[in-house]
């Protein structure tokens, strides 16, 4: 008996024993789009970051919260760099979005995607970026079926 208490706390003290400052949690970023609901009345390519390790889809009260804020479509592993500001935060997620009907935006899926790719560019490779962008436009044509691009004339110069 007392053999397999001291055998218990071992265990329970390898689980929950401090982490060395130099080893970094594996994080995860989440791409979709935002559910619209009483908070979120924009539509939008939402980005959430995890900051804290197994706070996604695989905990239970956090996957939950995650759910009902957005429609995941893809995801991937967060950086050193991303990861070392989580350390940093007092929130479970931190979240960004990318309104489609923002004015440089102006209801075009291709330029939300790009103003997405760029804000990635010094993260990961232009390989991931592009397959992350054809998961998010083809999860949202599936969606809204009858979408079109708006025919948003380009400035190309200036007269005076």
């Amino acid at each position: 008996m007392k053999q397999t208490t001291i055998q218990h706390l071992k265990i329970l003290e390898a689980k929950h024993s401090k982490r060395k400052p130099t080893e970094q949690p594996r994080l995860k970023v989440f791409y979709g789009f935002s559910k619209i609901n009483k908070i979120q009345k924009r539509e939008a390519i939402q980005v959430v970051y995890e900051n804290e390790q197994n706070a996604g889809s695989n905990s239970r009260r956090s996957g939950k919260t995650l759910r009902k804020i957005m429609n995941v479509v893809t995801e991937r592993w967060q950086t050193e760099k991303e990861s070392a500001d989580a350390a940093y935060s007092n929130r479970v997620f931190t979240s960004y979005c990318i309104f489609l009907d923002d004015k440089k935006i102006n209801g075009s899926l291709m330029r939300a995607l790009q103003a997405n790719s760029d804000a990635d560019k010094n993260n990961i490779s232009d390989r991931e970026r592009k397959e992350i962008m054809k998961k998010l436009r083809e999860a949202f044509l599936t969606s809204h079926v009858n979408y079109k691009e708006p025919n948003i004339p380009v400035q190309l110069e200036l007269k005076f």
